[in-house]
């Protein structure tokens, strides 16, 4: 593996190149952004991992990342590599994400159990993965394309779901090059096997999921494609929440978004036949609740006063 310097500069100057080409590493998968033709996308393959030195290291940078652009607090979220022999390297629980280290990452089998001697933190006590480990081996089951998983807070896509705002809707174009259909998962209780069992049917069929009141899930073929996601997701949630204070913006059509999905994700699992994937809208959010939302701030706008829950005008 290529000697990596002492020190880096910034994501903003340093120019733009995955961690493998970084590396030296051919990228296993187009990245993220590639508007490959329908006609030349294989079909998902299985993951292939990569070594522990190079993942420890590949987490720890990613890590760090997160924590410096702001996507998650010192010790909030987790991520993981599923490793060329079918263990995962995880971040521990409770490390400061600013500072994390290689030497710090945790290894643990299918099932989340810590493998071999776990490192141990600055007090002395064995670090451990965190309590939501069972999110990452969920996804890992499920989906044997997935070589990286990353649970983050980005603000901006917390507010915004927090807010009624909807981020399965299309309004740009490139949401669905990077991040394919963005799904909001209901709330379930953090740390607890809640999380895992209420995001299952969306892991198994969506690559970027905001889990309500908590935060989001982004799922690649390696770590750079699951960041990538994360970074779209929160970028994309900037553009709706701004659009929205600016007035709002009419989704693109239905026959052109078939039109990208066709360009960008012709396998997508959403968009097969039988594939009884879960509505991608928040819960207890419909189509009919955004027109009736829509409606009401228009009338506002205009100077009219919409009609109150008795269907009665004054």
């Amino acid at each position: 593996m290529t000697q990596r310097p002492a020190a880096r500069p910034s994501s903003a100057d340093r120019p733009i190149a995955t961690w493998a080409e970084r590396q030296g590493v051919a990228s296993a998968v187009p990245a993220a952004s590639d508007k490959t033709p329908a006609a030349s996308v294989k079909q998902p393959v299985a993951a292939k991992g990569c070594g522990e030195a190079e993942a420890r290291q590949w987490i720890a940078e990613t890590a760090r990342e997160i924590y410096q652009r702001k996507l998650s607090g010192a010790t909030d979220g987790n991520l993981s590599i599923r490793l060329s022999n079918g263990l995962i390297a995880t971040t521990p629980s409770g490390v400061h994400k600013g500072r994390l280290q290689p030497a710090d990452i945790v290894l643990v089998d299918a099932t989340g159990a810590v493998v071999g001697r776990p490192p141990r933190g600055k007090d002395g006590r064995p670090l451990r993965p965190s309590s939501e480990i069972a999110l990452h081996t969920t996804a890992y089951r499920l989906r044997p394309d997935v070589g990286s998983v990353v649970h983050a807070h980005p603000p901006m896509a917390i507010a915004y779901a927090l807010a009624g705002g909807d981020l399965s809707q299309v309004l740009v174009s490139e949401v669905i090059f990077a991040c394919g259909t963005i799904a909001t998962a209901p709330y379930a209780t953090p740390t607890t096997s809640a999380v895992p069992e209420a995001l299952e049917p969306y892991l198994r069929c969506y690559d970027a999921v905001i889990l309500h009141r908590h935060g989001s899930v982004t799922l690649g073929h390696d770590l750079d494609q699951a960041m990538a996601r994360l970074d779209a997701l929160e970028h994309t949630a900037l553009i709706y929440c701004t659009t929205r204070m600016l007035g709002g913006v009419a989704p693109i059509p239905p026959a052109e978004v078939d039109r990208l999905y066709a360009l960008a994700r012709p396998d997508a699992p959403w968009r097969q036949p039988g594939a009884n994937c879960p509505p991608a809208s928040p819960a207890g959010q419909s189509a009919v609740d955004e027109r009736l939302v829509a409606a009401v701030v228009a009338a506002l706008r205009s100077g009219v006063t919409p009609p109150s829950e008795g269907g009665a005008c004054r």
